[in-house]
């Protein structure tokens, strides 16, 4: 009972002035708190000391350590508590199942910590909070999927028993729960990656990874949440041990015992005083900077001065770097335009406009204008439409499109002159044309070149032609010559008749035969070009040698995947697939195959005959399309030469791709229109 008059008597001592309505009201709420102490202490009348009831695995705020000590920031509160009242408090660490039981029978007549919360508020009473507690989440270092609260769904959260953070991640949904008892061993888990993340209490995890050393393997995500009070719980309506505990704590908050003891368990950096003295640091810095500043207006002045005699000295060096740089450019224009008057070309560049913005003197110099004059004129101003055709100038601006026209004549006043021209245009950024260059060389020599180049090949061709011809020629020769001297010896030997009337005619038939491949080929007929299908032709031509394939046992595979027609003339595109085909016989063995595949392009036709045969070594190739120039022991050496010149006549390309022992490839490539007709 002294000890609630001591309590009484500290009220009172708050009031600076006594008021005698208080002090009936204070008496009248004394008698109503002794009332309820009577009845809340019957529970513990048989002892003269207070029982607090704590977790365990709760660091920093109670756990047992190593040795079994029950320690902890709570554990350090209450004993200061129970030195300022007075009274003896001892401490059972226990369990958090069951303790609202053992407060409501009077096993025990507090627990030491606990968040506020409104159901908890409900069945118990609370002191004066002493720390502002919140949640937050965990995650390892290398965990690059959970950034944020909403990353949790779908993975293992763990969370401590008993706690509130379990109802939080509940709302959150579609997150799995672990329940733990131990945070440190949650922890643990989290770096062996037996859990994605872990949500507790802030000032526990901060804790645990300091005192393990994992601040840096572990770190937190997101904001913190849940901030609620935190302090010591009672049972509902015990209010004089609520006032007595009260009163404890504002004591120890007012001698600084509170503050070492924070300091001790979460650290200086978190501390009031640590905050106080951080906030009297920046006044001081504050207060130095304004002093500081106010010497620094005195000097102003002075300073100023200085500051602008400094910006004109780089004024000045700027003005004469900008001049340097400008020399240097004058003298990159000219070393430009030296280059451009050395070249042995003409250029001329021009605008969209089609005003002439450079020419170099090898222009100057060919169409004799002033160059000054010329610039800033059209192509039609200074008479170079008469050399250029303007349209084409107008085509590549529009579309920003390079042209090449191959030998167009000039006439000019030294004579006809005959040039190469590109026209390339100048763009900005991705389509933008700006203009064009325009580069254009004599190609006289290079014409007259090419001419006695060619009648070198027309006469070596001529001889190849001639010498092949004699050959040809001179061997049925040979065979009917000899039979006409024995004619007179042997006319009287049935046998010597009967060869002649056998043999004689397959000579003259292989002098015809060659002689009209030759005329053929040296003087083709007009193409006929008509529109048909080339399946219908290549199925026509295979027709003609089924006897032959089915004799050799030769497969022919055929590859067309739609209908297909083409824009020729009918019998040499039929007259080219009877050489190819011929050859892929000539070249396979028996239980040969040939396959022809036929592929249409948007603006051409491909086909190709391939065979397994004995292939065309690397030097023979060269020469396959040469006339007469055969390997097989009957052949004319027509064949290929005439395939190849019926293509060319139908503007196509013919090209043969062969190995030893690994075959042949022929692979036509034929426009697919009339465009080759015009």
């Amino acid at each position: 009972m002294n000890k609630k008059l001591q309590l009484i008597v500290y009220q009172l001592s708050k009031f600076k002035f006594f008021n005698p309505k208080i002090i009936i009201n204070m008496f009248i709420n004394i008698i109503i708190i002794t009332t309820i102490f009577s009845i809340n202490s019957s529970a513990n009348e048989d002892r003269n000391y207070l029982i607090f009831a704590g977790g365990t695995t709760s660091p920093p705020f109670e756990f047992l350590d190593e040795s079994g000590n029950y320690v902890g920031f709570n554990v350090d509160l209450i004993h200061a508590i129970s030195n300022e009242l007075g009274r003896e408090i001892r401490l059972i660490p226990r369990d958090w199942l069951g303790t609202y039981e053992s407060l409501q029978n009077g096993e025990i007549d507090a627990i030491q910590g606990m968040n506020f919360n409104a159901q908890r508020k409900e069945i118990y009473d609370f002191s004066s909070a002493y720390l502002l507690n919140s949640s937050i989440c965990f995650v390892n270092q290398y965990n690059n999927e959970i950034k944020d609260f909403e990353d949790l769904k779908g993975h293992i959260v763990a969370v401590e028993r008993n706690g509130y953070a379990a109802y939080i991640l509940a709302e959150m949904g579609e997150i799995e729960v672990m329940f733990m008892s131990d945070m440190e061993d949650a922890f643990e888990r989290l770096l062996k990656g037996e859990i994605d993340a872990v949500f507790c209490n802030k000032l526990t995890g901060v804790y645990i990874l300091r005192d393990r050393g994992w601040e840096s393997r572990i770190h937190t995500i997101g904001n913190e949440i849940n901030q609620v009070d935190y302090g010591i719980a009672v049972k509902k309506g015990n209010i004089l041990l609520l006032s007595e505990i009260n009163v404890a704590l504002e004591k120890i908050k007012g001698d600084g015992t509170y503050n070492k003891i924070y300091e001790k368990w979460f650290g200086l950096e978190d501390s009031l005083w640590s905050l106080l003295k951080k906030y009297a640091y920046l006044v001081g810095i504050i207060i130095t900077v304004f002093f500081v500043t106010i010497a620094l207006i005195t000097k102003w002045n002075r300073t100023l001065k200085r500051e602008v005699d400094r910006q004109t000295k780089e004024l000045r060096g700027a003005n004469q770097a900008l001049a340097e740089h400008k020399e240097t450019i004058e003298e990159s224009n000219h070393f430009k335009l030296q280059i451009i008057d050395s070249l042995q070309i003409g250029l001329i560049t021009f605008d969209s406009e089609k005003k002439l913005t450079t020419l170099n003197r090898f222009a100057e110099n060919l169409f004799e204008f002033n160059r000054e004059e010329a610039i800033g004129s059209t192509f039609e101003e200074i008479g170079l439409d008469q050399y250029f055709k303007v349209d084409l100038i107008d085509r590549c601006i529009a579309n920003a499109e390079a042209i090449v026209i191959h030998e167009t004549i000039f006439h000019l006043p030294q004579g006809e002159k005959y040039y190469n021209c590109l026209l390339s245009p100048l763009v900005e950024g991705i389509s933008n044309c700006t203009g064009g260059v325009m580069t254009f060389k004599c190609i006289d020599e290079d014409k007259r070149i090419r001419l006695e180049l060619a009648q070198k090949d027309k006469m070596s061709s001529l001889g190849t032609l001639i010498s092949g011809i004699a050959h040809e020629i001179r061997n049925p020769l040979s065979t009917i010559n000899t039979y006409i001297e024995l004619l007179p010896v042997k006319y009287d030997n049935e046998k010597f008749r009967n060869k002649i009337i056998s043999q004689l005619p397959n000579e003259i038939n292989r002098l015809d035969e060659m002689l009209t491949d030759l005329l053929n080929y040296a003087k083709p007929k007009k193409s006929d070009f008509q529109l048909f299908y080339i399946e219908e032709l290549l199925t026509e031509v295979i027709d003609l040698f089924e006897p032959i394939l089915s004799s050799k046992n030769i497969t022919i595979e055929t590859s067309i995947k739609n209908k297909v027609e083409l824009y020729a003339d009918r019998n040499k595109i039929k007259q080219i697939f009877i050489n190819l085909i011929l050859n892929s016989v000539d070249a396979v063995d028996e239980k040969g195959h040939i396959k022809i595949s036929i592929t249409e392009l948007v603006n051409s036709i491909i086909i190709e005959f391939i065979d397994n045969g004995c292939g065309i070594n690397s030097e023979n190739l060269s020469r396959v399309f040469d006339p007469f120039f055969t390997t097989k022991q009957k052949g004319t050496g027509l064949g290929l030469a005439t395939c190849y010149q019926y293509i060319n006549e139908h503007k196509g390309k013919m090209k043969i791709d062969s190995k030893i022992d690994n075959g042949t490839i022929v692979k036509l490539i034929l426009p697919k229109g009339c465009e080759h007709n015009e």
